[in-house]
């Protein structure tokens, strides 16, 4: 098994340590050709999908967030209980966060609130949470963008520090749409780097939040979902998509989750990585129409009165 990464206080620039770049990346050979940057939407790639789980891993590892889900009193936003909704409200907060106008984002802002609020500890809850603390809101956003930014990196090699000052700086939405001031949001990468390098060291995975977890990634939740039809889709799917996750997590993440990854392990996904390079100028696109699809939703189901969340 891999060791996790040391997490030294700087880096050989003297600047913070990046923790916040998935491994991987440092020991790739970058594309001969990439595509350019210009906005935090071009950051969508064709591994996208794949690594969507391992991002909510992420988020949840925070336990106030993990059992805030996991205790959650609104089922129609659980990923488990309701996979197609979450998948698309989550994929319609992405869209509203990184190309809505600033309408869409007061709306999203005030119909997740309120979701939100309805999402909070109780007496027998093993941590105090809120869904609506803009701290933990500050989490789940940076992990977000981490999201996107990993989709790239992945397939084309680290981005140029111009590149992630502007990817940092409009992917703001992502927290502002929710309720993080926008002070909080980091205003440079090295202060999302010292912000994320603190939080590496208060995270944990506990079992219930881990098996719920589980669950999701192998797909053996659909069991209960769906009966005999699940029992297939966990056999015969689960074993790729649980690899594909645990690809996608940081190493920290992984032993939080207890799972194994071997240098086999990485080699048979660097052969994975050169092939979603080949399909990516086809399958990109796609993704971002995807998200503009998103937005028309959003805007049809609020002229016709259907709730969004």
């Amino acid at each position: 098994m891999t060791a996790a990464r040391e997490l030294p206080v700087r880096g050989q620039s003297g600047g913070p340590v990046d923790t916040y770049q998935h491994d991987l990346v440092t020991r790739m050979k970058p594309a001969p050709r990439r595509r350019r940057v210009k906005r935090p939407v071009d950051l969508v790639t064709a591994i996208g999908p794949s690594l969507s789980v391992a991002n909510v891993i992420m988020q949840l590892a925070n336990p106030k967030v993990g059992y805030g889900v996991h205790e959650s009193r609104v089922p129609s936003g659980n990923a488990i209980k309701r996979p197609i909704k979450r998948g698309r409200t989550t994929g319609t907060f992405l869209a509203v966060a990184l190309m809505g106008t600033d309408d869409d984002k007061a709306y999203v802002h005030e119909a997740v609130g309120h979701v939100h609020d309805q999402v909070y500890s109780t007496a027998t809850s093993p941590v105090r949470y809120s869904a609506n603390d803009s701290r933990l809101q500050l989490w789940v956003a940076v992990c977000l963008l981490k999201y996107f930014i990993d989709q790239y990196e992945l397939l084309y090699g680290p981005l140029s520090a111009g590149e992630k000052q502007m990817v940092l700086t409009e992917a703001h939405p992502l927290g502002t749409a929710l309720n993080v001031p926008r002070d909080k949001w980091p205003s440079t990468y090295d202060d999302l780097l010292v912000y994320w390098n603190a939080e590496l060291a208060a995270l944990r995975i506990d079992d219930p939040v881990r098996d719920e977890l589980r669950s999701l990634a192998d797909l053996s939740f659909l069991e209960y979902r769906v009966g005999p039809l699940g029992t297939l889709a966990h056999v015969t799917l689960g074993p790729s998509l649980a690899y594909a996750i645990k690809a996608g997590l940081p190493p920290e993440f992984r032993e939080l989750m207890n799972w194994r990854w071997t240098e086999r392990d990485e080699r048979r996904y660097q052969r994975a990585l050169a092939g979603f390079r080949l399909v990516d100028p086809v399958v990109a696109p796609v993704l971002r129409g995807i998200f503009r699809l998103n937005l028309l939703d959003l805007r049809l189901r609020r002229k016709l009165g259907i709730p969004v969340f």
